[in-house]
């Protein structure tokens, strides 16, 4: 019946464009650009699809990561600030909460096969002019090189209800880059409010074959040109034409889920994890959740490196390692939110000042958090290649619950000559069994004020001390 009414609009539909056909599965991966964060995937544990109703509700939208965004808008009415999408029953669920200003376009581009070699790798070969929505679409952006887009969605105004084949709203086929073919409603359904959008596109449509990774980022276009400064997943607000960071999804393969916001276990318990300052040949970190990032150090950090990030998390521990390299009086921290969301823990902008201690002078840094987190513990090494002693003074976890007077946590630290790995019980953090922890790394000065360009996850390197990404890990 669902066919019968697609061809029966396109029909109708005279001057419209044809109905989208869907491309094949394909092939290769090729290298990421600079600075690309390596945000990993996802395999979604929820059953019941959402609703397409134009509201994020948190239970039809629980196993979805979510990718936030935290920076302030440069564009009075027009915002992002979550981003989460899931496949349910053989179709791919989009959600965006945010705001839309007059002239401007919400827009979503979608790789149906991560690093296949299919799709469009150049977004400034789109010149579809027909239509708001489609010139919007056709603005040019720079992706990773194994990004190859096939669809595009997008709205025009919010509020906003897709119908038929849809010059505002809806979803794209960009296999023809200058004359895009249109998904009609019946069949990708989009419906947003003044606050979110939820959409929905049957995986047929959007082809491909599993096991695969889907893969998406989202951005505010200008009518006029250009883009807002905000983005999800978060990305360098500076240059919101260059694109980082993707949301990605597992479909169909058994990997661990992920995400800019997420660094979470399907339920699976970690193994084979030796704490030796060494990331086996093996991979025994291949369960983990890994962000990366290229950006170089500068001035004081030149030569220094804080290159990537492994989060593991089962029922009863969390698994950290951390490869880059460290020079004299410098030190990599990290900081750890026990619930986010939650009512304890210190609120930004609570000064930490404990500055008896190496690690803990290190760790006394000023940052701007964004509401929801509220950090609890800290983790920081100034050595490279030993182990933690007892009562370490310059390498190990930290309790913050008063900002003035560290306490020592137990935990294992071992760091090799690149890769520090450290594992600390969930009872020690204060975690408990239904809470979301949060965490983000620095590479800061041993002794002064000053923060490195470098962040993980990848941030603004510009303001290292706001942190507007980190890392999201649900319960297994």
């Amino acid at each position: 019946m669902r066919a019968l009414l697609v061809v029966g609009l396109v029909l109708l539909s005279l001057g419209c464009e044809d109905r989208v056909i869907p491309p094949p599965p394909g092939g290769d991966a090729g290298p990421r650009l600079p600075m690309d964060a390596g945000v990993p995937t996802r395999r979604d544990g929820g059953s019941s699809a959402p609703v397409v109703d134009g509201t994020l509700d948190d239970a039809e939208w629980a196993g979805a990561t979510a990718a936030r965004s935290n920076t302030p808008t440069d564009t009075d009415g027009s915002v992002l600030t979550r981003l989460v999408a899931r496949v349910v029953d053989d179709a791919l669920y989009v959600g965006v909460e945010g705001t839309l200003a007059d002239g401007d376009t919400l827009v979503l581009y979608v790789d149906h096969t991560l690093g296949g070699a299919d799709g469009v790798d150049d977004l400034a070969s789109l010149t579809d002019e027909d239509g708001a929505l489609d010139a919007d679409l056709s603005s040019p952006v720079v992706t990773p090189t194994d990004f190859r887009a096939d669809f595009a969605w997008g709205t025009t105004s919010m509020p906003r209800t897709s119908v038929g084949l849809d010059a505002e709203t809806g979803w794209r086929n960009l296999g023809t880059p200058d004359r895009f073919t249109w998904v009609a409603a019946e069949t990708a359904p989009t419906v947003c409010s003044d606050t979110a959008c939820e959409t929905s596109i049957p995986l047929a449509e959007l082809g491909g074959a599993r096991p695969r990774t889907l893969a998406m980022f989202a951005r505010i276009a200008h009518t006029a040109g250009g883009w807002a400064n905000q983005t999800l997943p978060g990305d360098d607000a500076s240059a919101p034409g260059v694109v980082n960071v993707l949301y990605e999804i597992d479909d169909g393969s058994t990997v661990t889920d992920g995400g800019v916001a997420d660094g979470g276990l399907d339920g699976s318990t970690p193994t084979g994890i030796v704490l030796d300052g060494v990331i086996d040949p093996a991979d025994e970190w291949a369960a983990a959740t890994l962000f990366e990032q290229s950006t170089t150090g500068t001035g004081a950090f030149a030569g220094d490196q804080a290159q990537a990030l492994y989060v593991l998390r089962d029922s009863v521990s969390l698994r950290v390692a951390l490869r880059g390299t460290l020079g004299a009086d410098h030190a990599f921290v990290m900081y750890v939110d026990n619930d986010v969301s939650g009512v304890d823990g210190l609120a930004s902008p609570t000064p930490l000042d404990d500055f008896v201690g190496a690690l803990d002078t290190a760790l006394s840094k000023s940052m701007v958090l964004p509401s929801e987190l509220r950090i609890d513990a800290a983790w920081g090494t100034l050595d490279m290649d030993r182990t933690a002693a007892v009562g370490d003074d310059r390498m190990g976890w930290r309790s913050l619950f008063d900002p003035s007077t560290f306490t020592n946590l137990p935990g294992a630290t071992v760091c090799g000559t690149e890769v520090c790995e450290t594992e600390i019980a969930l009872a020690d953090l204060g975690v408990a069994a239904t809470a979301e922890i949060g965490l983000y790394v620095r590479l800061v000065s041993a002794n002064t004020a000053a923060f490195s360009n470098q962040t993980l996850p990848l941030d603004d390197g510009f303001s290292p001390e706001v942190v507007s990404v980190y890392v999201s890990i649900p319960p297994p």
